[in-house]
C-alpha cells in the first residue's frame, strides 16, 4: 500500500535524501515500510520494521565475579514503553578438555587421569596412543531460565535490571541470554554474555566490618543480660557462634 501523505505522516525531500516522519506513534503504524528508488539504469528498495517492541538487551556486568557459587548479573535495554518482565536465560559452558588448537585428540601424556576419565563420559581406547570420548548428555549444560518482573517506575528509555543467580559451580565459564517484554510484545533474543566465577569467594573489607558489627552488639547485649541479673547462656552462645564464622571468613 503506498502511503500518503496526512496530518501525522510527513513526507520531505532534500536533494537525494527523502524522509518519512511519523508523528504520534500508535499501534496501527507497526509494520514494515519500503522505500523504493529507479532511475534509468535500475531499480533498487530497502525496507524497514516499525515496532513498539524493546532492543536487543545488552549486559554490562564484569565478566569476573567475585563469588564462587553465585554471580550478579545486569543488562539494560532500551524501551520506550515501560518493560513489564525478562526471560533470563543461562547455561554452563562445556570444559574443552582432551581437544587442541585445532580440534584434535591430545596424546596420553598430556592429560591428567583426571582429564582422561571425566565423569559421564563413555571411554574407548585406540591403538595409536590417543583417547577418544563419546560425551553422554551433561544436564548442567543445558540452558535454565527464569522469568524476572521488571523494576517498577523506571523512566521510559534505557532502563537497567540485575539478577543474582545462585547455585553455580565455582571457576566455571557460564553464557547469558536475556529477553525483555513490553506492552508490545517480547523484544530479539540479546547477543551472547559469556561470564565466569571464582575458585573461592572474595571477601571485602565492609564483609569483615559487618561481622565485627555483630560481634560488639553481642558482647553489649551480654554486658545488659548481666547487668540486668538474666541468665548469660543464650547470649555466650550467640556470641561464641558469630565470632567462630568471623574467624572462618577472616581465615
Amino acid at each position: 500500500m503506498q502511503l500518503d501523505t496526512t496530518e501525522r505522516r510527513i513526507m520531505e525531500s532534500r536533494g537525494s535524501r527523502h524522509t518519512l516522519v511519523i508523528r504520534k506513534v500508535n499501534r496501527q503504524d507497526f509494520g514494515n515500510y519500503t522505500c523504493v528508488a529507479d532511475n534509468p539504469l535500475g531499480k533498487t528498495r530497502k525496507s524497514i520494521q516499525l515496532t513498539g517492541k524493546p532492543h536487543p538487551a545488552k549486559f554490562n556486568s564484569p565478566s569476573t565475579g567475585k563469588w564462587k557459587e553465585n554471580y550478579n548479573i545486569s543488562w539494560e535495554v532500551e524501551s520506550l514503553s515501560p518493560v513489564e518482565e525478562y526471560k533470563l536465560l543461562y547455561r554452563r559452558l562445556p570444559d574443552s578438555l582432551g581437544i587442541t588448537g585445532d580440534n584434535q585428540p591430545q596424546p596420553l601424556h598430556h592429560q591428567s587421569l583426571k582429564k582422561m576419565f571425566p565423569r559421564g563420559e563413555n571411554r574407548t581406547f585406540s591403538s595409536n596412543g590417543y583417547v577418544y570420548s563419546r560425551p553422554m548428555k551433561d544436564r548442567r549444560l543445558e540452558w535454565r531460565d527464569v522469568i524476572l518482573p521488571a523494576i517498577p517506575a523506571q523512566p521510559v528509555g534505557m532502563q537497567s535490571m540485575s539478577y543474582v543467580i545462585r547455585g553455580l559451580e565455582g571457576g566455571q565459564q557460564y553464557e547469558a541470554r536475556v529477553q525483555a517484554r513490553n506492552k508490545f510484545g517480547w523484544s530479539p533474543v540479546s547477543d551472547s554474555f559469556t561470564f565466569k566465577t571464582t575458585e573461592t569467594d572474595e571477601i571485602t573489607t565492609d564483609t569483615r566490618r559487618l561481622f565485627h558489627e555483630h560481634a560488639s552488639e553481642d558482647v553489649q547485649s551480654i554486658r545488659s543480660y548481666k547487668n540486668s541479673g538474666y541468665t548469660m547462656r543464650p547470649a555466650i552462645e550467640t556470641m561464641v557462634a558469630i565470632c567462630g564464622v568471623c574467624l572462618m571468613i577472616l581465615h
